[in-house]
């Protein structure tokens, strides 16, 4: 089985339990830019792919979401809006990757619901997000793998904990996904285990990494590897901006599969409640 996750440090941590060794790993694993990652999937290069929770949910009548893992966190120095006028001189125009959607429409929402402003997004064609600083735009949103290590003089904004001091939830970012109908346990219990193996040994992953004081607190502290009951209320918040911006036509379902003996008991409670 083919596996596509993103070629971002907090995925190859979501993936780390494969990697290291420490559960068996039934996939061949290929690294890719989020949105290629997605574009695999619908083109059946692979058969399972970390997919950004926004285009899962806009394709939701056609896949399937694995249970229980995914790509989660307080705070995201991933994605950074960064101007140089701070909390009291908002920006009115924001440069911006095209293809970086689902950072671009969270950064929207938080801005328009958090600060009551709404500056207009110039889309760049695959610009590197430090040639991004260097537009005559007043913002830039900063997405990728690299934009932890930019030191930007102006003031930044972490679009995570926007998130976060707006909904009161972690952000989902990603979420493992197959075509409809076509996951196995296989998968399921590979990737839940991969997760749960990810956190056990989360210490030593972060030790042989390079990273700053900052980045060692964003690993040890806000990064998640599990679907609880706290992500799914922000994939619910999430899912219901998403149609209220007008990037969904209704609010779209969650389409989560289980495995087998979880459905078989889901069916023995509602018996029992019968």
């Amino acid at each position: 089985m083919d596996l596509a996750i993103w070629d971002y440090p907090p995925a190859e941590f979501l993936a780390s339990g494969f990697t290291s060794g420490a559960v068996e790993n039934p996939f061949r694993i290929t690294r890719h830019r989020p949105e290629q990652c997605a574009a695999m999937l619908v083109e059946d290069e692979v058969d399972v792919a970390l997919m950004p929770t926004m285009l899962a949910l806009q394709a939701s009548n056609a896949i399937d979401v694995l249970p229980s893992v995914g790509l989660v966190s307080w705070r995201y120095p991933y994605a950074r809006l960064v101007w140089q006028g701070g909390l009291h001189d908002f920006p009115e125009t924001i440069a911006y990757d095209r293809r970086v959607a689902q950072e671009r429409i969270a950064t929207r929402i938080v801005l328009h619901e958090h600060y009551q402003v709404d500056p207009t997004f110039v889309p760049y064609d695959a610009r590197a997000p430090q040639a991004l600083l260097d537009t005559e735009e007043d913002a830039a949103l900063l997405v990728g793998p690299n934009v932890p290590s930019l030191q930007p003089e102006p003031f930044t904004m972490d679009i995570g904990r926007e998130w976060y001091e707006l909904s009161n939830y972690p952000m989902v970012w990603g979420l493992y996904v197959t075509k409809r109908d076509q996951s196995t346990d296989e998968m399921i219990e590979a990737l839940i285990a991969s997760g749960e193996a990810a956190d056990d040994n989360r210490d030593v992953w972060v030790q042989a990494q390079e990273t700053t004081a900052s980045l060692n607190e964003f690993y040890r502290e806000d990064l998640r590897t599990g679907l609880d009951k706290l992500a799914i209320a922000s994939l619910t918040e999430f899912r219901k901006y998403l149609f209220y911006y007008d990037v969904t036509e209704d609010v779209p379902d969650l389409p989560l599969v289980y495995l087998d003996e979880d459905e078989e008991e889901e069916e023995e409670e509602e018996e029992e409640e019968h």
